[in-house]
């Protein structure tokens, strides 16, 4: 049987698990066709999650990789499948964030959503990594799926919104599936995103959060990247880490988020990745 490979060739092996039954494997052919029913329907999760039930023969409840470094990780599928699967195809198979440099690092996911990224990281043994997710139905899912993981020892999760300031503001939020959340400040983001709700979130700056040593930090907080690196400064500028942070949640980002990297330490050479979503890689 075919298996799937990632964008360096690497196998991995993708098992989908129902409410009575499973596993079943996730083919290249099954995953191609997820995901051109989710771009062929956008914003239809009830149609995407029909879908996905007939190309997998179940209604999926949890999914589990295997890397090819044997690493087995495990994430309860949220509501919005569609976007649960574009997640998986991005951040692991396509490698967003150019996660090989994680080994023995300490880092920060900003933006953690329900964990994806941090749970990869931890396969790929990092050393240690806070995972900071605003949103608490999103928070819940996250602590779920490290849980399931065992994997608490290693991932330290905050609910909270970084910032550059500390402080609070109103996000918008989504509580269905993944749960895309948003802090306005200035500026169209996300053009055509529906939100299900406001609150207040507590924000803090990282440079008030960590005192130690960071060695990556990635980003993906729907337009609030300017803020999130004015209020790590002090970090970056004592340890360089690598960043990798979106740059596409604003018509501006890809002119005005290097300049703020540059301002705030000259040494960083930044490329644009654009074999997922586009994103900033600084070093």
């Amino acid at each position: 049987m075919d298996i799937i490979k990632d964008r360096r060739g690497r196998g991995i092996d993708i098992s989908i698990y129902g409410a009575a039954g499973g596993p079943v494997a996730l083919t290249p052919a099954g995953l191609e066709a997820a995901l051109r029913v989710k771009h062929a329907l956008p914003g239809k999760p009830v149609l995407w999650a029909r879908a996905f039930e007939k190309i997998l023969g179940l209604a999926p409840v949890k999914m589990g990789l295997r890397l090819w470094n044997g690493k087995k990780i495990f994430f309860l599928v949220p509501d919005d499948t569609g976007n649960f699967i574009s997640t998986i195809d991005d951040i692991i198979l396509r490698d967003q964030y150019n996660a090989g440099v994680l080994r023995g690092r300490t880092l920060v996911d900003a933006g953690a959503n329900i964990g994806v990224f941090s749970l990869y990281a931890y396969a790929l043994g990092a050393k240690k990594i806070y995972a900071f997710e605003p949103v608490r139905e999103t928070f819940e899912i996250l602590r779920q799926n490290l849980a399931l993981n065992r994997a608490g020892c290693k991932i330290e999760a905050v609910n909270i919104a970084l910032g550059e300031k500390a402080g609070s503001a109103e996000i918008m939020y989504q509580t269905r599936g993944e749960g895309s959340a948003m802090i306005p400040c200035g500026g169209e983001v996300n053009r055509g995103v529906t939100y299900s709700g406001r609150r207040k979130v507590r924000i803090a700056p990282l440079d008030a959060l960590i005192k130690g040593k960071i060695g990556f930090i990635k980003m993906d907080v729907e337009g609030y990247e300017k803020k999130v690196l004015l209020g790590a400064a002090g970090i970056i500028k004592k340890y360089k880490p690598v960043l990798s942070l979106s740059a596409y949640h604003r018509k501006n980002d890809k002119k005005e988020l290097p300049r703020t990297v540059l301002r705030i330490r000259g040494d960083y050479k930044i490329s644009l990745n654009t074999f997922a979503e586009h994103d900033f890689y600084c070093e």
